[in-house]
């Protein structure tokens, strides 16, 4: 018997966030070494930032948290995507599917990016 309605959606699977690196896991993902590379205000940002992105169904949903402003990369790689800290930077990333799902036109299919890869932290 197949899941339906609420069921259904709880038992979806959410986006999936990994590090390029090790060093930017930690900093991450440990309080201490969040707070000490990005401050309070910053580290803060950055935990509510990842909630909100483990929390989605897609990469699309991200559209729908204003904060977040969910963009294109300034470096012309269409699949390079922004995630606003605020006045702490962005989050660089990417879709983790290799080629990454897109739509007739070759553009980003952001509800088929259901994992992400952290390449950076912009801070300005």
């Amino acid at each position: 018997m197949e899941a339906s309605g609420i069921r259904k959606r709880i038992l979806r699977l959410l986006v999936e966030i990994a590090f390029e690196d090790a060093g930017l896991a930690h900093a991450c993902n440990n309080g201490s070494a969040r707070r000490a590379r990005f401050g309070d205000g910053g580290s803060t940002a950055l935990l509510r930032r990842l909630g909100q992105m483990s929390a989605a169904y897609h990469l699309a949903d991200l559209r729908h948290v204003a904060a977040a402003r969910l963009r294109p990369a300034s470096n012309g790689d269409c699949f390079t995507l922004l995630v606003s800290l605020g006045p702490h930077g962005d989050l660089v990333l990417r879709p983790r599917d290799d080629p990454p799902p897109t739509h007739d036109d070759g553009t980003l299919n952001e509800h088929a990016v259901r994992a992400v890869i952290v390449t950076a932290i912009y801070r300005p």
